[in-house]
């Protein structure tokens, strides 16, 4: 309950400031809307179908695409502390292809795969895939020597070991990584939807921003962050049902 109160109190407080630096003359409420501005709307494109069909195609195309990044990125890192060679040769091109940001990627990638769903489908997979293969990666290769010996006595080696001692121990920080790209997934759902879509929420803002409807674009930016909010906790509630047991382990050697 003082949780909520507190995220409630902190909302308000947002509200509060949004509202006093719009009355102050600092910047033009033509381009910085005042909250009931924004409101109102929020009203018109609810009353035009527009707002929730561009949220839900947003959301719908950042969860495939963190889906797939997520399955994808394990597999990879799985293979890569397998076998060393692949590990060492794929290093190199994760390191350089790790920096590249979607909407850089997103009009280079409308020449191979053209504007339909499988345009989407590369650059968010692309985007999201590098956080999660990074941190799998480093976590599988981090496990502790005991640990490792233990496995050996008890006839664990190859793919046994690997898969049955450390994937599980490397979930935790493997789910930073996941959290890190449903965040990546998001943005470049967003970013391609501004640079090569025709719905979702890039879209609306994109189309919104150069019709100078600038309140539409602030209820695009809200509902944006909403995602992002929705994602996150998506990730955690996965995260707390699959490694639930190491919070109650970390916490148990706490106390």
């Amino acid at each position: 309950m003082l949780g909520l109160l507190r995220q409630v109190t902190g909302v308000a407080v947002l509200l509060i400031l949004w509202q006093a630096l719009t009355l102050s003359g600092l910047v033009p409420q033509a381009y910085f809307p005042p909250p009931l501005a924004v409101a109102d709307a929020f009203g018109d494109l609810m009353r035009r179908g527009e707002i929730l069909p561009a949220t839900g195609l947003t959301l719908s195309r950042a969860l495939a695409g963190l889906a797939a990044a997520t399955v994808i990125g394990l597999a990879m890192a799985i293979l890569a502390t397998r076998y060393e060679t692949l590990g060492r040769a794929f290093t190199p091109v994760a390191d350089l292809f790790r920096s590249l940001p979607p909407a850089a990627i997103t009009p280079v990638s409308i020449f191979f795969f053209g504007l339909g769903w499988q345009l989407y489908a590369f650059v968010l997979v692309f985007a999201s895939f590098w956080p999660v293969y990074l941190n799998a990666f480093a976590a599988l290769n981090a496990a502790p020597t005991q640990q490792l010996a233990t496995a050996r006595i008890f006839g664990y080696d190859g793919w046994a070991r690997l898969l049955r001692v450390q994937l599980p121990a490397a979930l935790p920080d493997t789910f930073i990584g996941i959290r890190l790209a449903a965040a990546v997934s998001l943005v470049a759902a967003v970013a391609a939807e501004m640079l090569a879509g025709r719905d979702g929420l890039g879209y609306l803002m994109s189309d919104a921003a150069f019709s100078l409807r600038i309140p539409d674009t602030f209820v695009g930016l809200i509902a944006t962050m909403l995602c992002g909010i929705l994602m996150n906790q998506i990730v955690v509630v996965a995260r707390r049902s699959l490694v639930g047991w190491h919070e109650t382990m970390t916490a148990a050697n706490r106390g």
